[in-house]
């Protein structure tokens, strides 16, 4: 679970991972787009980006649930 998983990691530094890999990704890119959906570096970085997406996500929900109450 995402949560357990990104538990000890701080929300400023999740964001900060979130813009290196997007940053990876649109390096990768600019090699061109058929090299880069064939390397791995990019399958690996897209990944965990929708990871790190998906936390940050979470926890702005979380948040926003938190303050309704």
């Amino acid at each position: 679970e995402l949560k357990a998983m990104y538990a000890r990691v701080t929300t400023e530094d999740l964001e900060a991972r979130l813009a290196e890999l997007r940053a990876t990704i649109s390096k990768l890119r600019s090699r061109g787009a058929s090299w880069a959906m064939d390397c791995r570096q990019m399958r690996i970085a897209q990944h965990n980006e929708d990871l790190v997406f998906a936390e940050l996500r979470r926890r702005r929900e979380e948040d926003m649930e938190s303050s309704k109450k």
